[in-house]
């Protein structure tokens, strides 16, 4: 996380981490997809649906001669939709873009000084509110679009010292606040082939957009002998962009009875032009190839729990944008999920679990394994309806 903008954290509602990461041409009237805003239509014309998720990544990360585990838990998304009328339909919601989080230790040795150590240390990250809405502009086409508020600090930190009697200790700290307006656009095709089985196509775009942040950045040393730091300069609210660049993916989802149901996504961002202050960072455009499936063993059963629970499972392959030692960083995921639905309703309790693996140990650098959790509450209520009875 110490490149770019951080680790990027999207994806992450658990029912599209429960089968690969799969959301392009999902559509269900139980869940806030918001990975395509075209699938906002898809909620009942009377209902209003509710979602929390909450997550753990487990980190085991390891070279050709050490190992360390890490770990951290944060708020996935909370996001509800609800139908304005039968042809239009809105998401709203809060949920993490990246974070930021490392601490890094080195050391060389200097003929005149002796042994320097480094200490580079990074935190926070960006985060994003988001409004979407969504149009069936034709039978079975429904056109979306989310606006996100992006906001949020990414600090990084840089600490020289050594045991040199005439060596300054020096602090290099350096803020980027962000603040600006990002849009994302998608596309759904719904095709019904009979009461069980139907296919969804879809598309998401999202053009490059310059994001407006602010600078902070302050050098101190600590000189031999003295007990607090000389502030050798600083600056605060150096108005600057951050670009992030133009994505595009396809995908579709597929039911084949009421039991079983699955899909496959696509997507691409080009993150080559990713720019800091007008600065490239040499990082490779990314691309994510994601296969999930979800099975149903009997929907309609009241009497036997296990046969009422949703099963999910997928698999997704592809490059991040990281760059290291002229050799590109893949990742890999195998996913799984289940539903429990509270009795005689909609509303359920959700747990989906990730296993995954990037990077490796050639050419000096760290393999990573992931183990990431997702537990999660979702909330179907039906609010739009006319009373009839008193």
């Amino acid at each position: 996380s110490r490149f770019g903008v951080g680790e990027l954290l999207y994806n992450q509602n658990f029912r599209n981490l429960g089968m690969g990461g799969l959301g392009i041409g999902y559509r269900s009237n139980l869940s806030v997809n918001d990975v395509n805003p075209a699938s906002y239509t898809a909620i009942d014309s009377t209902s209003f649906v509710f979602e929390a998720t909450a997550f753990s990544h487990f980190y085991h990360q390891t070279t050709r001669t050490e190992e360390q585990i890490g770990n951290y838990t944060s708020l996935a998304n909370l996001s509800f939709s609800f139908p304005v009328t039968r042809w239009w339909g809105v998401g709203i919601g809060l949920k993490p873009f990246s974070a930021v989080g490392y601490k890094v230790i080195s050391s060389s040795v200097d003929e005149e000084v002796g042994t320097v150590n480094y200490l580079y240390e990074g935190s926070g990250g960006i985060n994003q509110v988001f409004i979407g809405n969504s149009f069936n502009v034709y039978k079975g086409l429904s056109l979306g679009m989310n606006a996100s508020y992006l906001f949020g600090s990414m600090e990084r930190h840089t600490t020289v010292n050594s045991d040199s009697a005439g060596f300054f200790q020096t602090n290099h700290n350096r803020a980027n606040q962000v603040n600006d307006l990002y849009l994302g656009f998608g596309a759904q095709y719904f095709h019904k082939f009979s009461d069980s089985r139907n296919l969804t196509l879809g598309v998401i775009f999202g053009p490059g957009t310059d994001i407006s942040t602010r600078e902070m950045e302050t050098v101190q040393r600590l000189l031999p002998g003295f007990t607090t730091y000389d502030t050798i300069s600083h600056y605060e609210g150096v108005k600057g962009s951050l670009y992030l660049p133009s994505y595009w993916g396809a995908g579709f989802f597929a039911r084949l009875n009421n039991q079983w149901a699955g899909g496959m996504d696509f997507k691409w961002q080009n993150w080559e032009k990713f720019e800091l202050y007008e600065t490239q960072q040499n990082l490779n455009n990314t691309y994510q190839i994601g296969l999930g499936v979800q099975h149903n063993p009997n929907v309609q059963t009241y009497s036997n729990f296990f046969s009422r629970l949703e099963y999910r499972a997928g698999l997704r392959y592809g490059q991040t944008y990281l760059n290291l030692n002229e050799q590109a960083i893949n990742e890999f995921g195998i996913s799984f999920g289940v539903s429990m639905p509270v009795r005689r309703t909609l509303n359920g309790l959700n747990v989906s679990f990730e296993l995954g693996q990037r990077g490796s140990t050639d050419n000096n650098l760290i393999k990573e394994n992931l183990y990431r959790i997702n537990i999660g509450v979702n909330i179907q209520e039906r609010w739009f309806v006319r009373r009839r009875f008193y």
